[in-house]
């Protein structure tokens, strides 16, 4: 089932990426792509900040506890997504900071209307969000190599 979703979300990926830039090679729209080490940096403290929540759910914290956490994880995603949208040619890492977003707020909700979670399920959850930022990371630093000057 997990690589089944794997696969679903790497096709949708490049679904995005080639609907989106039509006949460009990855290469000529990796070149357009400026690397942003704060945009680095910021995805690596976003990710350790939602796992830590996530580590909190599978606690079994209760989401009273924790929501105020939430509030702030949330608006620091949104403020990634602004950052993102203002850079140039950046429709993937938008799209996959907007799909890491949705898999959060969906855990989030449930959690605010159960109370807690066994953390069986809290694990399974945690692994796919950790891909979508894993994604996102690799992403991040492709623009690095591409940009990189060259020997």
């Amino acid at each position: 089932m997990r690589l089944l979703k794997n696969t679903c979300a790497v096709l949708a990926f490049a679904a995005l990426l080639f609907g989106q830039f039509g006949c460009s090679t990855t290469k000529e729209l990796m070149s357009s792509i400026q690397f942003d080490q704060s945009a680095l940096n910021t995805d690596k403290k976003i990710k350790a900040d939602s796992l830590a929540l996530l580590d909190r759910a599978r606690d079994r914290a209760p989401y009273s506890g924790v929501s105020a956490d939430v509030d702030q994880l949330m608006q620091k995603i949104d403020k990634a997504i602004t950052s993102e949208q203002a850079r140039t040619k950046n429709v993937p890492t938008v799209e996959q900071w907007k799909a890491i977003k949705a898999q959060l707020t969906k855990l989030f909700d449930q959690w605010k209307t159960k109370g807690s979670f066994s953390p069986a399920f809290v694990d399974q959850y945690k692994t796919q969000v950790t891909e979508l930022f894993d994604t996102l990371i690799k992403t991040e630093e492709d623009k690095q190599k591409s940009t990189a000057p060259k020997p």
